[in-house]
């Protein structure tokens, strides 16, 4: 029935049309995606959707933006766990989440506990405040808006699933006000006329857009209750049904006069929807239509429009106030058989009193006497998505919005684009040319355009030539969350629409586009992260988001949310999956393709044992299997659970035999939670008091009660693994979906990320007291080099307590030692180990725990931490400089090297002093243009280079530039408090792009040069020369011996140690020679070092410690 646009109606709202038959019918469904209308009506099977989506897509560049592939992927990742296996999608009630919460609230006390002030507490993001990777930011997808034309400092919002915002102060400040109804989604705002206090929206869940009634506010928004227009009283809900409403608006004119467009067509009030009846729209089949524009004649206020997206070829036009519609002239183009096939969008304006103007993605079209008939105007050849408007006060200039914005100065007859979604980067608020992608709607008002979108609300005060946007709402639709266990300050976040974001203690950073998904962060190290994108595509990063590169295996796609984890006892080790396991040894560098699960599709669930990494569950639809062997092969053990959707797997910390599956179904069967004690081989049915309540999350903390808290459709619920009813753990979260939770240890913090709301976070059942170890380091971060044999460790943590701390120590281990190292209070609450963990040698694995108690004897503990010990050498990776790339002269101080093409370049011989807190000209010269050359100084000679150790940061030679010669002098600062001696200086050179974070990558062209520089103390060293090249005297400061190189072979060399008053100490006497050895015995102090060869003399000074 969904194969052909006319001959019948399709089968939507229930069959309802089938009153009337007739030969040819145009509906709106576009031709070539009816899988959205099939979407939408919930009388139509998931899986007709997905054999129609299927179909339809063969054909099409999924790839493109805007092909629907994305939007295809979303609905079917949240429709076929709720209605699997059956797909029937008309045997529940729509609002069926909403219910259930209502009922448990009704039967079980609310928790309310003390840690927190005011409950749980909002981490946002509010703002986008650093933009690293990101080429599309935005906050969250925006619904609906309104201006008060008469202040445009007060302005309201409605997000599709974070609720009712306003500002009252232009944009300032921003409160939303609606988080405790019982649904998030807020698409149509309507403000009386005459009293902007009183405020109308629609409250609808943020999946389905299900109403839940009209509800108003007396007092500018601050308060809510439901008005009459509801669907209890409208008789509607009950199985198969989803009724909504898509437009309130509020008559310009006439007081308490208020419509609302509906699926069951538009309903009027004349007293603010105390009562309400239904319009006569056409005939009498016509009534029930889904109506989703009303706007209104702007001088006559008996003259109303309407538009449905049933009816693609008129518009809809009242002369009574509403009270009946007629159809009104076609929209044609002129062309044989030329006319609209799709959505309409309606505008009118002051500046034209009679004109009615249509949008759609087929044209553009205008009437001049009030819809009796419409001229063509123009085929902008843009897919509408649902913003068209015209200006209020003149009609020359209009805005018609795809994934882009588009304006038009000459009525409509030519277009141009005037903001692009791909220029979201560091630069969004500066260009005027950014708004985020995919315009859903836009307004005029007072001359100024405004529209939201996908991300942002944004204005136009020049007529759509540049745009100001307006951010300060937290909405992120958020599908996934990882959390570092060593700082509890920082997460990563992946979101719809606006991408993979990281939390850090007081902002957040934009990290990379697309739709975010699932997101890790390195136990140990909180700078390595790793986020994704929709099917498994991976964005790694090594020093906290500010560079990125690409990691995945060869020819990988995964699932829509792609698992993702990293190994609690090798946790350098990470696992990502299709069907098959793939392993990553070296966070995501290189690949190992493990064993396959022989699931028909995609694993879409994972975890993995906390204490014995072999072994691993993985979920796909109805089926759980598991891995005893790390992931070579997998066993069935979902034979005795229900044949339903699992949405999430979580093992016990405290017992690897335990293991939690829940399920996210629409169905009256209470069964939602389901505990195996024995890996799988039993299960047993804990849904308990959860009723129907679908479950979309589930995780296990790691205290003596095991506490599982689990993420429903609706809140979070918690209960101790002992305790056979669930709690709502809900104080201070808003009413939205809870899509993933994380226990950060150290802290006793529970996060959680929301879809439409956010990041959340609350302190764990029972542990508001006890005290938080919030960061937690080595002395070397662990990395693919790091930390070195040889070099100790010690051990810092920061702890706050409301009281004072007992004790507080580390335990550490190997395979065959452990020890416990007590920590002391160094300052403030920073606690450092009294000694390090021992060296060890390469390939040991340390693993160790943080401890803190309180004197009222309450104990926390971190993550189980471990890092594998290094070997001790330098990396040395050779580059392709086969074009010249990289350096050609590399000149700091007495070091002048003039060298070609080596990849690699161990200068270590050449060296040169450098003084603590001075600054040097570096010269150096490539053999080819656009050369980023980062340097660094290993101060702490671990053989590794960080970024604190940076002295020259991508610093471009000759920007865009190809082949030649190219010189330039840069200045270098070396810092006061750098560690004074001998260390290696790294340059690396890359074309056409930043130099890696991590100095060992090898890019595809550049160099790497390595040499020896010695700091010493400002005013140290050499004072005083006549010899050709300048002579080295190293260590300095000393501890008494020292090396002097004269850089050339001399004879009848002598050298004479004087103090500090000019008396002689000592005098050495040489042949000949080049290098030469001293000891120096006397006491500690300053000291002059005087070097005489072939009537040429050398001064230094140095100090004895």
């Amino acid at each position: 029935m969904y194969g052909t646009k006319f001959i019948i109606l399709p089968k939507i709202k229930n069959m309802r049309f089938l009153s009337i038959i007739f030969a040819i019918v145009f509906v709106n469904f576009s031709f070539s995606q009816q899988w959205k209308e099939m979407a939408n009506d919930i009388d139509v099977n998931v899986y007709d959707v997905v054999a129609e989506a299927e179909s339809y897509f063969k054909n099409i560049d999924k790839s493109k933006k805007g092909s629907g592939w994305k939007a295809y992927n979303r609905w079917l990742y949240e429709n076929e766990p709720k209605f699997y296996p059956s797909g029937d999608r008309n045997t529940v009630e729509s609002n069926f989440a909403a219910k259930e919460f209502k009922n448990f609230v009704s039967n079980n006390p609310t928790l309310k506990k003390s840690l927190f002030d005011d409950g749980w507490e909002e981490l946002g993001p509010h703002y986008i405040e650093e933009v690293t990777g990101h080429y599309a930011v935005g906050l969250g997808r925006i619904e609906s808006f309104y201006i008060d034309p008469n202040n445009e400092n007060r302005i309201f919002l409605g997000s599709r699933s974070g609720g009712f915002w306003k500002t009252l102060d232009g944009g300032e400040t921003w409160e939303n006000t609606t988080d405790f109804l019982f649904a998030s989604g807020v698409n149509t705002i309507a403000v009386s006329p005459d009293d902007p206090e009183r405020i109308l929206i629609n409250v609808r869940n943020s999946y389905n857009g299900t109403t839940h009634g009209i509800y108003e506010s007396f007092d500018g928004g601050n308060h809510w209750s439901r008005t009459n227009f509801n669907p209890d009283n409208l008789n509607w809900g009950g199985l198969g049904t989803n009724n909504r409403i898509y437009k309130i608006m509020y008559h310009p004119t006439i007081p308490n006069l208020v419509f609302a467009g509906t699926s069951e067509g538009i309903f009027r009030s004349e007293n603010n929807f105390e009562s309400y009846s239904l319009s006569q729209t056409g005939s009498s089949w016509e009534f029930s239509q889904d109506y989703d524009y009303i706007e209104f004649h702007p001088t006559d206020p008996n003259i109303i429009y309407a538009s449905t997206f049933n009816q693609d070829s008129r518009i809809y036009v009242s002369y009574d106030k509403g009270v009946t519609f007629s159809q009104s002239g076609p929209l044609q183009t002129g062309i044989i058989n030329g006319g609209n096939n799709s959505n309409i969008q309606l505008a009118v304006s002051s500046a034209c009193e009679n004109c009615v103007f249509v949008g759609t993605s087929d044209g553009i079209w205008k009437s001049e006497n009030i819809g009796e008939n419409f001229i063509f105007i123009s085929d902008p050849e843009i897919d509408n998505y649902g913003a068209f408007t015209v200006s209020d006060t003149d009609v020359n200039y209009m805005i018609f919005g795809d994934i882009d914005t588009h304006r038009s100065t000459d009525g409509g007859q030519t277009w141009n684009q005037v903001t692009y979604w791909s220029t979201g980067d560091a630069n969004y608020n500066t260009t005027g040319q950014y708004v985020h992608a995919d315009i859903r709607g836009a307004k005029s008002y007072n001359g100024v355009f405004w529209v939201n979108t996908d991300g942002l609300l944004a204005k136009s005060s020049d007529n759509g030539i540049t745009w100001e946007i307006f951010e300060g709402q937290s909405i992120r639709e958020n599908y996934c969350l990882g959390t570092s266990q060593s700082n509890h300050f920082r997460s990563i976040a992946g979101s719809q629409d606006n991408g993979t974001s990281i939390k850090n203690e007081n902002s957040w950073i934009e990290f990379y586009g697309a739709d975010g998904m699932e997101g890790i962060i390195h136990p140990l190290n909180d700078n390595w992260m790793i986020g994704s994108l929709q099917f498994g595509g991976k964005r790694r990063t090594k020093d906290g988001g500010y560079n990125q590169d690409g990691v995945n295996p060869d020819d990988f796609s995964g699932d829509w949310v792609t698992p993702l984890m990293y190994d609690p006892n090798d946790q350098m080790k990470i696992y990502t999956m299709t069907n098959i396991l793939y392993s990553s040894d070296d966070f995501g560098s290189t690949w190992n393709t493990l064993g396959s699960t022989f699931f028909s599709g995609n694993i879409q669930n994972a975890a993995i044992a906390e204490n014995d990494s072999n072994i691993i569950a993985v979920s796909n639809s109805n089926r759980l299997k598991i891995s005893n062997d790390g992931g070579l092969t997998f066993s069935e053990v979902s034979q005795f659970l229900p044949n339903q959707f699992i949405t999430d797997i979580a093992f016990d910390p405290n017992n690897d035999n335990t293991i939690i599956v829940t399920y996210g179904s629409y169905g009256n069967n209470n069964q939602k939670v389901y505990i195996s004690y024995d890996l799988g081989q039993s299960w047993n049915n804990i849904t308990y008091n959860l009723g129907k309540m679908p479950i979309r999350s589930v995780v296990i903390d790691h205290t003596d009660n095991s506490t599982i808290y689990l993420g429903a459709e609706i809140g979070i619920y918690k209960k101790s693994m002992s305790e056979n009813s669930w709690e709502l753990f809900n104080e201070n979260l808003p009413n939205t979906t809870v899509m993933e939770l994380e226990v950060v240890y150290g802290s006793n913090t529970l996060r959680a990320a929301t879809w439409g709301r956010g990041l959340w976070e609350y302190s764990l059942d029972g542990r508001e007291n006890f005290p938080s170890i919030l960061t937690t380091a080595i002395s070397n971060k662990p990395t693919d080099t790091q930390p070195k044999e040889g070099i100790d460790q010690f051990v810092t943590s920061t702890i706050e307590s409301d009281s004072d701390l007992s004790s507080v120590y580390i335990e550490w281990s190997t395979d065959s030692n452990s020890e416990i190292i007590q920590m002391s209070n160094s300052s403030d609450n920073v606690w450092v180990s009294d000694s390090p963990i021992p060296n060890f040698e390469a390939g040991t694995n340390v693993f160790f725990k943080v401890f803190a108690e309180s004197v009222e004897g309450l104990l926390s503990e971190t993550y189980n931490f471990m890092y594998e010990v290094k070997e001790a050498v330098l990396c040395t990776p050779s580059m392709n400089c086969d074009y010249n790339d990289g350096f050609q002269l590399f000149q700091l101080a007495d070091i002048n090297n003039e060298s070609g093409c080596e990849g690699y370049g161990d200068f270590t011989s050449i060296t040169t002093e450098l003084e603590q807190g001075s600054e040097y000209q570096l010269t150096v010269t490539t053999g080819y243009g656009d050369q980023y050359i980062k340097v660094w100084i290993d101060y702490n000679d671990d053989l590794d280079f960080t970024e604190d150790e940076v002295v020259l940061n991508n610093y471009i030679i000759a920007p865009g530039e190809a082949g030649g010669s190219y010189t330039e002098t840069i200045g270098v600062n070396i810092p006061q408090d750098v560690n004074l001696g001998e260390h290696i200086l790294r340059a690396k050179a890359n074309w056409s792009g930043d130099v890696p974070v991590d100095p060992c990558i090898e890019t595809e062209y550049g160099e790497t040069e390595d040499y020896t520089v010695i700091i010493v103390e400002e005013a140290l060293g050499l004072i005083e020369n006549e010899f050709l090249l300048d002579p080295i005297m190293y260590p300095n400061p000393t501890d008494g011996n020292i090396s002097v190189d004269l850089r050339y072979n001399y004879s009848n060399v002598i050298i004479e140690l004087t103090d500090i008053l000019g008396r002689k100490i000592k005098t050495n006497s040489y042949d000949q020679g080049q290098h030469f050895n001293l000891n120096i015995n006397e006491e500690a102090g300053i000291y002059f070092l005087t070097v005489i060869a072939e009537n040429k003399k050398v001064v230094f000074r140095l100090i004895k410690n």
